[in-house]
């Protein structure tokens, strides 16, 4: 029996970082702009593995849970290098599907000199999780599951919530923009996925204005992250909204700062800490991992969380 399942994308990340590229200012936005047709020099070129289920499944072994990764991949060099890191790690990997058939995803992640970044995504493999994928037995047995994006498979979606169900397991919910948009519309209900947590971040949560109060009915603590800002957290029972500043790091790179919150976050509740305490745990995970160059380098032992 695992003590917390990981469920989302497994990906291979490219980095690519340089202090030419270009920025433009538009109607309140920033835009990454390079030329058309010609060569670019970098300054840094890494690669590296991701994707939410990936980085949180990482992210909770280190926290030293009993860790096992559900994701889909293809069955490729990318795919090795995702199950090699895994390996590192001591991650799990039975419940991983490799299909033959299907390139595993990837990023190309452009890096500015402030640490923010444009991000080009390939989910491949990665998005096609289906119903007879899910392992089930596990998920009823597990002690945690924490889900993060996949890709809007409705179907796949009741599969786990129905094990989530009938096995009374925790979860902790982490919607990808396609489950943001079908909860909006009424395509799939609020209380689908049975979780204690729901981790968002302030424009996810805009794009949920519509079951915004269903969501905090049905959820017991709805966490809303603002990246720099720090973010808020709506507690069941509690009156007032629970208000969080970020980490004072410097920036190196920001992806995955929302996976490690979130590991660190509910790290902290699992353990029995309060929703203040949790979260101090995820901005201090969070910060640790914009340090560095990737989503994983930086993720912090239960010791250094807890210290």
């Amino acid at each position: 029996m695992h003590d917390v399942i990981a469920i989302g994308s497994s990906l291979v990340d490219v980095f690519i970082k340089s202090k030419d590229f270009q920025f433009q200012r538009k109607k309140g936005q920033v835009w990454l702009c390079q030329m058309y047709d010609r060569k670019q020099e970098i300054d840094e070129l890494t690669v590296l593995t991701g994707g939410g289920g990936g980085n949180t499944a990482v992210g909770f072994a280190r926290a030293g849970f009993n860790t096992a990764v559900v994701s889909e991949t293809g069955r490729d060099d990318q795919a090795q290098l995702i199950l090699e890191n895994f390996h590192q790690e001591k991650v799990a990997t039975n419940f991983i599907v490799q299909e033959k058939r299907e390139n595993t995803g990837g990023s190309v992640i452009m890096v500015g000199q402030d640490g923010g970044r444009t991000v080009m995504v390939h989910r491949g493999a990665s998005s096609q999780l289906d119903p007879h994928d899910i392992p089930m037995r596990a998920l009823k047995k597990a002690d945690w599951v924490h889900l993060s994006s996949i890709a809007g498979r409705k179907f796949t979606l009741y599969a786990i919530a129905a094990a989530l169900r009938e096995g009374h397991t925790n979860c902790s919910w982490n919607p990808g923009h396609q489950e943001l948009q079908m909860l909006a519309s009424g395509k799939i209900a609020p209380d689908l996925i049975p979780s204690q947590i729901l981790f968002v971040n302030s424009a996810e949560w805009k794009i949920l204005q519509p079951v915004q109060q269903a969501l905090k009915r049905y959820i017991p603590e709805v966490i809303v992250t603002r990246g720099d800002k720090g973010g808020k957290a709506y507690i069941q029972g509690k009156r007032n909204v629970l208000q969080f500043k970020s980490s004072v790091h410097k920036c190196i790179d920001s992806t995955g700062a929302g996976d490690a919150f979130g590991v660190g976050y509910t790290t902290a509740r699992i353990y029995g800490e309060d929703p203040e305490e949790a979260c101090r745990w995820g901005v201090k995970n969070a910060g640790s991992v914009i340090r560095y160059f990737g989503a994983k380098p930086g993720l912090l032992t239960h010791h250094q969380l807890s210290n």
